[in-house]
């Protein structure tokens, strides 16, 4: 029904026989923006912006990437393969021309739609955006998700024991951060998200992150889309500030915001209203 706040969680069947996952919040009929999420993550940490996105009159969509979530894995695929997943939702959902926004590892998925698909999307955000790393970090890439998330997956099996485990964790994050995770309902969210993403194995979770520290397969300075904004904490210790300037001195245009009193999830958290509002104006 037009004008209702919506909660829509299902899969779509991709031509390749593929299932892709995604969750709508906001409003029916408001304007699109698809939610990219972090490593590790799924569709529901589009949560996030589910509020502001309401009142905004937005039609936010989460969206799995392959082998986390409701998504099925796919072998051998590159981060360009992202846009023609996400054209065939878009399709499937009958939108011509929509905005995305990825929030940490979902950031250079968003960067490879400003590429790809400049002619579809009215604006692309970055938040807290991973970038390029470096010889060791690409290095490291390569493998360590492999050693690393099945470990880990026991902790995050459920949300409530991924709760915990977040609580645990929190306690050696900046303290924007801390206080961002005390949040109303952003424990939640965090909870949610990792513990579905890890629901049906390490295995997609962890090529996600090979995948972000291999060649992207273009150029920063590519990509023509003249509304791309990033925004930034300065004491984020998950992507360094020096990983957002980077990204900024790269692209030919965009809009930079970066705040001196910020850390990783309080980037989202505190700045949920300007995010979601920049995204969608003069269209």
């Amino acid at each position: 029904m037009a004008n209702s706040i919506v909660s829509i969680d299902m899969a779509l069947t991709l031509n390749d026989g593929r299932k892709l996952g995604y969750a709508e919040y906001g409003i029916s009929d408001g304007k699109p923006l698809f939610y990219f999420h972090g490593h590790s993550g799924s569709r529901f940490e589009a949560r996030f912006l589910a509020e502001q996105a309401t009142q905004a009159h937005i039609r936010l969509i989460g969206v799995d990437r392959p082998g986390m979530g409701r998504s099925s894995f796919k072998s051998g695929r590159r981060l360009l393969d992202w846009p023609d997943d996400l054209v065939e939702l878009a399709g499937y959902l009958h939108l011509d021309r929509f905005a995305v926004v990825g929030f940490s590892g979902g950031g250079p998925y968003a960067l490879s739609c400003a590429y790809k698909l400049a002619d579809r999307l009215t604006a692309c955000g970055i938040v807290a955006g991973v970038g390029h790393t470096g010889p060791l970090l690409t290095f490291l890439s390569q493998w360590l998700p492999w050693l690393v998330l099945p470990i880990a997956r026991r902790y995050f099996r459920d949300p409530e024991i991924a709760s915990t485990t977040l609580t645990r964790v929190a306690r050696n994050w900046v303290e924007p951060d801390r206080r961002a995770f005390a949040s109303p309902g952003v424990r939640e969210i965090m909870a949610a998200s990792l513990a579905e993403a890890l629901k049906h194995g390490a295995k997609g979770p962890a090529y996600d992150g090979v995948l972000l520290g291999r060649s992207w397969g273009f150029r920063l300075e590519e990509i023509t889309l003249s509304r791309l904004y990033v925004w930034q904490g300065e004491l984020d210790r998950e992507v360094p500030v020096t990983m957002g300037r980077s990204i900024v001195a790269q692209l030919l245009q965009c809009q930079a915001a970066f705040y001196p009193g910020e850390g990783h999830i309080s980037l989202i958290v505190n700045h949920r209203k300007e995010i979601v509002t920049t995204l969608v104006k003069n269209e």
